[in-house]
């Protein structure tokens, strides 16, 4: 009897507590809805806690039971859209096996190198809003202070940085591109791109030279080469892209099987 009753005991405690928890990631989940929502309509500068508890129709103190500030809700949505564009440049790379497998190892490396490349600069136009949370990830806003907003927003900047880093590891590995440090390469090469992507807002000025694409291409093309590769490889691995590109998206949805 004592065995039972302590049994009954523990799942009367945990089963409220599930209970509980799933309440409050409903609630936080509807928070976030609302913010993506918010900035559909007014973009990231019309993030507000007020705007939030509008689209919700509820009162702002409500937001605050869910997070504890502004910083901590963009934190968030940070993080669903860096898991976003993850899943979609899995989804991409997914259809560039089986092409990749015709190739020799060393220029397979440089196309997914190059293809990387073409994912970000894809994703800025298929996924402006998740970009737009990324860049101010990279610094475009400040972090939020103190240590515990810190420990949660690392995280998040570490998964942005794996893709880059681990195709820059595998590449040089392969020889594709000299030994350096993957990390620290992948940290470059990301803010550059996003800051030759910003360029396409002057292309009502010149649409040819502020074309942002051809822009981000030279960009990781130029950074190959100073890496070691040589630039008439990373030529023939921008041609092998382009056939990739042909064949689908290299920022597809997630949810398109593939």
């Amino acid at each position: 009897m004592n065995v039972v009753h302590t049994l009954n005991v523990v799942h009367l405690r945990v089963v409220p507590d599930d209970r509980r928890e799933r309440t409050r990631q409903a609630k936080r989940a509807r928070i976030l809805g609302a913010a993506g929502e918010v900035i559909d309509r007014d973009g990231l500068d019309g993030l507000t806690m007020q705007a939030v508890a509008g689209e919700l129709d509820c009162a702002v103190g409500t937001l605050y039971t869910a997070f504890a500030s502004k910083a901590e809700l963009v934190g968030a949505l940070q993080a669903e859209a860096v898991g976003l564009l993850e899943a979609s440049y899995r989804a991409a790379r997914a259809t560039w096996e089986e092409p990749l497998e015709a190739l020799d190892d060393e220029l397979a490396g440089l196309v997914e190198l190059v293809a990387y490349g073409g994912f970000v600069s894809a994703a800025a136009v298929v996924y402006p809003d998740e970009t737009r949370l990324v860049r101010a990830l990279l610094g475009e806003v400040p972090p939020p202070r103190g240590p515990e907003p810190a420990r949660e927003l690392l995280p998040v900047v570490l998964r942005l940085l794996d893709p880059p880093v681990s195709r820059l590891a595998e590449a040089a590995g392969l020889g594709a591109v000299s030994p350096g440090d993957p990390v620290a390469r992948a940290l470059r090469w990301l803010a550059a791109l996003h800051g030759v992507l910003r360029l396409e807002a002057l292309g009502r000025l010149d649409r040819h030279l502020f074309r942002a694409p051809p822009l981000a291409r030279a960009l990781t093309e130029d950074l190959l080469c100073g890496w070691g590769a040589a630039r008439d490889d990373v030529e023939v691995a921008g041609s092998h892209v382009d056939r990739l590109a042909a064949l689908g998206p290299l920022a597809p949805p997630p949810e398109v099987p593939q």
